[in-house]
């Protein structure tokens, strides 16, 4: 018994251990695609598109909705069609500066040339162009940043690189293309 009342005076004694708190760790959550303020995406336009909001599927299957005003778009948006976005983000809204319809923008263009004769150019799939009785040839197109840059082919036993144009796209419509390069303004029409 004499051990028994050893036992509980040590028992209470000994001091009430408090339950330890941990500081609970900080978690930092880093998205998986940041975006800079200032990007330029590459896709498709998806059938969720409606007046304000383009649905886009990217290159990399990512799908956005991204806000627009009228005057974003050149060429129209049809869903499936390819589009090419400059964007910038807005608080947290992923904002279209230009969007550029580049199936709108794959066709034979043509305009009358200063002696009266049709010159024409012709955008295709993957890159490629075809130019005819114009005075600069192109062989390579594609747009960035919201311009259309097209490149002259590399003459063969030349050293310098291929001389690429840029040309702002001011109007884009089923039936006309209108581009500015420098202060010269110029427009061709679709027949096809």
């Amino acid at each position: 018994m004499i051990i028994a009342l050893v036992m509980l005076g040590l028992a209470s004694c000994e001091e009430k251990k408090q339950p330890v708190t941990e500081e609970e760790p900080t978690v930092e959550i880093v998205p998986v695609k940041e975006m800079p303020g200032n990007f330029e995406v590459h896709g498709v336009i998806g059938d969720g598109s409606s007046m304000n909001v383009i649905e886009f599927i990217s290159d990399d299957g990512d799908t956005l909705y991204i806000t627009k005003n009228a005057q974003t778009v050149m060429g129209g948006l049809v869903v499936g069609d390819e589009l090419e976005l400059l964007c910038h983000m807005d608080k947290d809204e992923v904002v279209a500066q230009t969007a550029v319809n580049l199936t709108s923008l794959q066709h034979l263009w043509t305009q009358k040339g200063a002696n009266g004769q049709n010159q024409s150019i012709e955008l295709n799939t993957g890159g490629r162009v075809t130019t005819y009785n114009m005075k600069t040839e192109y062989d390579f197109w594609e747009v960035k940043n919201g311009l259309l840059l097209l490149r002259s082919p590399k003459k063969l036993g030349e050293e310098a690189p291929a001389a690429v144009d840029s040309f702002e796209i001011l109007q884009l419509t089923p039936d006309s293309l209108v581009l500015m390069n420098g202060d010269m303004m110029t427009e061709f029409t679709r027949y096809n």
